[in-house]
Formats: structure tokens, sequence, C-alpha cells
């Protein structure tokens, strides 16, 4: 089991904090959490989950009821599963937030999960928070140290900025979706041996710390941001390095994982026209290797994203959107400039409530190299805070496409959730 130190920490010290306030000031509290029990079973009829996850989140305010001085959050999470033999139990947001010049001002510090972009599903500008991969499909943003700030100004204009301290990857796919990497050795030499992973996680020093800014315009009926980061990469690039042996023509490799340095420019918006609600989203990622000649750097990439959402009169309320990747291409042997890979995926939601108690979701993704998926999904409300799902995936497309290498892992997945 992997137990974070800071969770016992920072719930004692929310305690200790929430007592001394109560001498003082009005402070209100509540408590919510949920309990969710998970089965699901593949094609090849392997089980992919059969566990429980459980969360219990602390929040409240300090002040008046109506403009506090400050609030704060605290979240434990915890989860056991069978079918992976994956047991945590780690901290979610904990935060401080402070409500200064009248509350035009908000100053939040702590591990805490920040949203940026407008579009749905997929956010190019939204890099604050690394991700947790286990299940790619699933991928949940992990909540981290950060200082973040965020000013009202005058015109509808606001502006964050944030602060990281210490680097946090994002956790790689489990082992299921996990592809094995190709570590090419220099002709004419036999690889004798594979060393194991080198991961060099920059250090928390203050050279490593990560920044971001954005600014925000809300007039009425659309908003238009602007937003700068300079971060490591979440994922890393690896490569592979040779280490002679002392035997003619035998050599070892050993696989490297490093994080890079990353300047992302992005921008994002809507408009509302009427019902319908345009999104849009772009961002530039450079790295310290713009011409794609060193392996151990990554390449510098872009993707834009575009799309609308449609509500259909007594139907459904439908997404559409394009996806357009780009990447550099390394660059050859002879330093003859690769070029840039393009790729385009489609992507369409549509979410219908039946009544009360039932919901129907469904996503279809298509990518035009031959690949894409299906996740149906089935919800119904048993009683207030017992929700029941049905969902459903379903992967297509050859082998060594995006979504081809996942085929195997079509299948169902029911749980049950309770909320309190």
């Amino acid at each position: 089991m992997r137990v974070e130190r800071a969770l016992v920490t920072v719930l004692g010290l929310t305690l200790a904090v929430s007592l001394s306030f109560s001498a003082f000031a009005q402070l209100r509290t509540d408590v919510s959490g949920s309990a969710e029990l998970r089965l699901g079973l593949d094609a090849s009829g392997t089980f992919h989950a059969a566990g429980a996850h459980f969360d219990l989140t602390v929040e409240g305010e300090v002040g008046s009821e109506y403009f506090p001085s400050a609030s704060f959050r605290v979240q434990a999470k915890a989860e056991a599963d069978a079918a992976t033999g994956h047991t945590t139990l780690v901290l979610g947001d904990a935060w401080a937030r402070l409500y200064l010049d009248d509350g035009t001002i908000e100053a939040t510090l702590g591990n805490q999960t920040v949203f940026w972009g407008s579009t749905d599903g997929v956010n190019p500008v939204d890099r604050l928070n690394p991700r947790d991969r286990t299940v790619p499909i699933d991928s949940e943003k992990l909540p981290v140290p950060m200082l973040h700030l965020r000013a009202y100004l005058a015109s509808d204009t606001s502006l964050e900025a944030a602060l990281l301290p210490a680097f946090v990857p994002s956790v790689p796919p489990g082992e299921a979706w996990r592809t094995a990497p190709t570590l090419a050795p220099p002709p004419g030499v036999t690889v004798t041996e594979v060393l194991p992973l080198r991961d060099e996680r920059p250090e928390a020093t203050l050279e490593n710390v990560q920044l971001a800014t954005r600014v925000q315009w809300r007039p009425a009926g659309f908003d238009l941001a602007a937003s700068y980061l300079y971060l490591f990469r979440d994922v890393p690039t690896r490569s592979a390095e040779v280490v002679p042996t002392g035997a003619p023509s035998e050599v070892a490799l050993q696989p490297v994982a490093r994080y890079g340095r990353l300047h992302v420019i992005g921008v994002d918006g809507s408009v509302a026209l009427g019902d319908v609600v345009l999104r849009g989203e772009a961002a530039y990622g450079l790295t310290a290797d713009p011409g794609g000649t060193d392996p151990t750097v990554g390449n510098p990439s872009f993707q834009v994203v575009v799309g609308a959402e449609i509500p259909v009169p007594d139907g459904p309320r439908l997404v559409a959107q394009a996806i357009l990747d780009g990447e550099t291409r390394d660059a050859s042997p002879t330093g003859e400039a690769g070029g840039i890979e393009l790729g385009l995926r489609t992507m369409l939601i549509a979410a219908y409530a039946v009544d009360t108690r039932t919901d129907l979701k469904a996503v279809w993704v298509h990518d035009f190299g031959g690949s894409g998926m299906l996740r149906p999904a089935l919800s119904y409300t048993f009683a207030d805070g017992v929700t029941g799902t049905l969902a459903g995936f379903v992967a297509y497309g050859p082998a060594g496409t995006r979504f081809g290498d996942w085929r195997e892992r079509s299948g169902a997945t029911a749980s049950l959730r309770v909320d309190f």
C-alpha cells in the first residue's frame, strides 16, 4: 500500500486550523464523500476491474456567509482492486484559499487541481496537472502542490498565475495498456543486456520551479483566453545509451527517461450563437530540440481542437469536435529535417436524460489513421445518492494504430456508487 505521509499531516493541520478559527470567527464546514464498487470484464474473459473506491472530503469557509475571508478543502482517496493488485491511499485536493481586496483576489496554496481551457475532453492548454494514466481511456488529473493566484480585473477580465515548486510526473499506463518501447542498437554490435530504466526526474530546486500564467476576457456571450506555461514534460522522452561490456562487438543498453523543459503557448475561447456554443483551443509546445536532432529531447508539437455544443430539441445534447495533432519528426542521421507528422481525430459525444432517473451517454472517437473507440454508458439512479452504471468500451483498428493496440481491452464495466 502506498500511503502519503502528507495525508496525515494535512488532515491534522486542517483540524487544528478549524479549531483555531472557531475561537474567533464564524466557521462553516461540510463533510461529503462517496463509495463505489466496480466490476469489469474484457473481451478475453479477464477481469480488468474488481474493487472499490472511496473518497472523503472536508471543506469549509471562514467569515461572512456571502463574503467569506477564507475557505479550505481536504480530500482523501482510497482504492483497492483485486484484478490489478492495485491498492492506494492518497491525498487529493488539500488547500487553503484567502479572499483579498473584497474578494477580487484569490490566493490558493496547497495540493490542488486547476482547470484551464474551453473545449470538452481534449484540452491542449490544460497542462498544469499531470495525469494518472494507469487506464489511459479514464485518465484523471492529479492534484499537485502549487500556489495559484487569481485576480478579477476591470472590463470582465481575469488574470491567473501558478507556481509549482516540485515536479510530479504522470503515472504511466498499466501493464495491460503498455506497449514496449523500441530500443534500436547501433549497427554491427550485439546487445547482451538491457539494464533497468534510469528515471531522471527534475529535483526540487529553485531552477526547476514551474510557472504559468493565463489572462481571460469574458464579456457577455463569449470568452477568450491566452496562456503561457513554463513546465517540464509530465510524460518522459525515452532513449537508450550504449554501455560497453568489454567484449568485442557486445554492448548493453541503458534505457533513460528524461523530462525536458517545455514552453507552451495557448489560446482558447467560446462563443454562444443562440442555443449553439462554438468552442476552440490550440497550443504549441516548444522544446530544446526544435529540429528533432537530439533523441534524448522531445520534439516540438502542437494541437488544435475546434467543436460545437448543440442541444437537440427533446433529444440529446451533442458535442462534436475535430482534433488536429502535429509533431516534428526526428531528423535523419544526416541531419536532414524530418518535417511534421500530422494526425486527425474526430469526437462525437451524445448525452440524453431519458427521465429523472435514467441517463444515456455515448462517446465515439475516430482517428483517420484507421482506428477508433466507442464508449456507451447507461446510468440509473435507484435513490438519492445511489447510482448504478453500466459502461462499455470497444476499440477497433489494426495493430500499431492509435487505438488498434487496445482491441483486446474492449469490454464492459458495471459499478454502483453511493454519495453522502
